[in-house]
């Protein structure tokens, strides 16, 4: 049988972060690739109540990207609410503090560069 995953149910793909403290190691972390999702699509959306103002509002979050080390491709949705998106910002945030690998101008440019493509899309207000 193939080692192969098929990228229509996400429950199979694998990865993880280790190391003795966790992710947040500094020289420590190994990290495990077997069939992650090398990340080239990103999209967001809101999360409405309905038009009777029931359900919750909220976060969608669709990832998408080459499956490593193979031709298939995934997308994953993620739900939250602003709890899960303060969480993915603080901590992209705080790993520019923990790490000497990456070039904060660099960040900061293409985080710059990306807002300035929303904003051309009328994505960005």
């Amino acid at each position: 049988m193939s080692n192969r995953v098929r990228s229509s149910d996400p429950r199979r793909l694998r990865g993880d972060i280790a190391g003795p403290g966790g992710p947040h190691d500094t020289g420590g972390v190994v990290l495990d690739t077997s069939n992650a999702i090398i990340l080239d699509r990103v999209d967001v959306s809101t999360i409405d109540p309905d038009r009777g103002g029931r359900g919750q509002s909220g976060v969608a979050l669709l990832l998408g990207g080459r499956i490593n080390q193979t031709k298939d491709r995934a997308r994953v949705l993620f739900l939250f609410g602003t709890d899960g998106a303060a969480s993915i910002i603080t901590e992209l945030l705080a790993l520019l503090g923990r790490t000497t690998h990456i070039d904060p101008t660099e960040l900061l440019d293409d985080v710059l560069g990306r807002m300035a493509k929303l904003r051309e899309e009328g994505n960005l207000t």
